[in-house]
């Protein structure tokens, strides 16, 4: 089945017949139009897009911003064939089951699925990703010959995560999508048409030369970036007021990120020892990299958030060391890296022995910063809405309000605080706090950043009146429209979206094959 270029064929295509119509070809769109279309059914995908990214497609992304501003809005969410995945590491991480739950001391949380249902879909996604399926914990300690390095396990979790060794879905999975949907590129949702059942009976699509074509749809599935999935339901709003899936007043309210910052930095008499315990390794091609966690209990007893710390191996001169170095010179012989080897002569030998022997990518020299990503507290006070800008098909941009609440900052700070206090009694070094990680700091939200986890606005829920799509991502009163993004999460743990939300396209694919 090809990839159609809708700017030469949208007017005189036949866009009959597909039994499921996906809006959004990256990773969730790209997964679910494999797995339906293994089984037998049409798919056709839409993407704004083409193969490459561009300025003039990224300008869709446009938005006013009217909280605590992001960074790079234009290019932080891709319009391409493979979505995201182009530029993303491909890091594999699930969430935890006690992020499914319902916690007393956070509004708005718990999920209508639980870890248990999604678990053997955790399994596929990884297969999707080209992972293996060795569990984050003990399977992989074992695998690298590891011991975890005395924290308390009742507070901190010691875990791993795992990244693909193609991220990129457009060349992973290529020749797949291509033999199972149709990809009309080039190709922009405009508008979603009820009949009088309240059920999708057409869409409108524009291309990027200013025609339109009306397609009829058996189901649509949004599976655009959690921006963009807000930005259509509301922008929907002439049947039904305030947006498609707005009855309940939720839609584009609790929008969420994984705020993030650096804390400080780690002083250890043995930081070869250190790096041992939390530097990333090889093996077998793979690549894992360590965080620590906060547990279930220490989220109880604190009443907080959850949060994760990764250890950042930093050169001074803001180089990559001498094994990065020595990298560049084979990859581009020149004579300034070769003096650059030349003078790290030691350390490149070093880290190649450790890496051979271990596969600890091992830099010598290098200081031990500490990064945290943190749960944000799902608050209807940061959410998207509508502008009153438009973009080149007439379609109003997203107004972004993004909010930090004072108790995801309160889990930043008492996290930090837990993590000084288990690495100078673990032996493991003293983490030296920046001033501002303290709980009076003027203003938090200055001090975190964003890294491109749109969730949330669209959330799951388990009656109506508590969000937006129910436990199979069904729009509530829509029946044939289903929403595959992150913005259905009610909350977002501190993992990496992807996994969780290739999990759940792998589910709705089951859903709509039973159907």
């Amino acid at each position: 089945m090809p990839f159609i270029d809708a700017n030469k064929q949208l007017e005189e295509g036949d866009w009959t017949g597909f039994d499921v119509t996906i809006v959004g070809a990256g990773a969730a769109g790209i997964m679910l139009a494999i797995l339906l279309g293994r089984r037998g059914k049409r798919v056709l995908i839409i993407e704004s897009g083409h193969f490459k990214l561009d300025p003039d497609r990224q300008s869709l992304n446009r938005l006013e911003q009217s909280g605590k501003q992001m960074t790079d809005v234009i290019w932080n969410h891709k319009r391409a064939i493979g979505g995201t995945t182009l530029e993303w590491g491909g890091q594999s991480l699930p969430f935890s089951p006690c992020d499914f739950g319902k916690r007393d001391w956070i509004d708005h949380s718990g999920w209508p699925v639980a870890y248990e249902t999604l678990s053997s879909y955790y399994t596929l996604a990884n297969r999707f990703m080209g992972i293996d399926e060795l569990n984050y914990d003990n399977d992989i300690l074992a695998l690298l010959g590891l011991e975890a390095p005395g924290v308390d396990a009742k507070l901190l979790r010691y875990h791993f995560s795992k990244w693909a060794k193609q991220p990129n879905f457009a060349k992973l999975h290529r020749a797949d999508l291509e033999r199972h949907a149709t990809v009309l590129y080039n190709a922009h949702l405009l508008c979603i048409d009820l009949d009088d059942n309240s059920r999708v009976k057409t869409i409108e699509v524009g291309d990027f030369r200013a025609r339109r074509r009306t397609i009829p749809v058996g189901t649509l599935v949004l599976a655009a970036g959690g921006i963009e999935t807000n930005r259509i339901l509301l922008h929907n709003d002439h049947q039904h007021k305030g947006g498609l899936g707005n009855a309940s007043d939720w839609l584009g309210k609790a929008f969420m990120e994984h705020p993030c910052l650096d804390i400080g930095h780690v002083e250890s008499d043995d930081m070869a020892r250190l790096q041992q315990f939390f530097g990333s390794r090889l093996r077998r091609g793979s690549r894992y990299s360590v965080r620590l966690s906060t547990t279930s209990g220490w989220q109880a007893q604190h009443r907080l958030l959850a949060a994760s710390a990764s250890l950042m191996w930093i050169y001074d001169d803001g180089s990559g060391g001498p094994l990065t170095e020595l990298g560049s010179f084979v990859r581009r012989p020149r004579l300034d890296n070769a003096f650059k080897i030349a003078r790290g002569g030691g350390e490149i030998a070093q880290g190649l022995w450790a890496l051979a022997r271990t596969g600890l990518i091992y830099k010598p020299g290098a200081s031990a910063r500490v990064s945290l990503m943190c749960e944000q507290e799902p608050s209807r006070d940061s959410y998207v809405a509508l502008s009153n800008d438009r973009d080149r098909f007439g379609m109003r941009c997203a107004r972004l309000h993004w909010r930090i609440s004072p108790k995801t900052w309160a889990t930043v700070v008492a996290f930090s605080q837990t993590l000084a206090a288990e690495m100078q009694r673990s032996g493991l070094g003293h983490l030296r706090l920046l001033d501002h990680v303290r709980a009076d700091a003027a203003d938090h939200e200055v001090h975190l950043s964003d890294v491109n986890h749109h969730m949330g606005g669209a959330r799951m829920s388990a009656s109506p009146d508590g969000g937006v799509v129910d436990d199979q991502l069904r729009l509530w009163g829509v029946p044939n429209l289903r929403v595959c993004s992150a913005a259905v999460f009610p909350t977002g743990s501190h993992s990496n979206p992807t996994l969780t939300l290739l999990a759940l396209a792998a589910r709705l694919a089951d859903d709509l094959t039973a159907a």
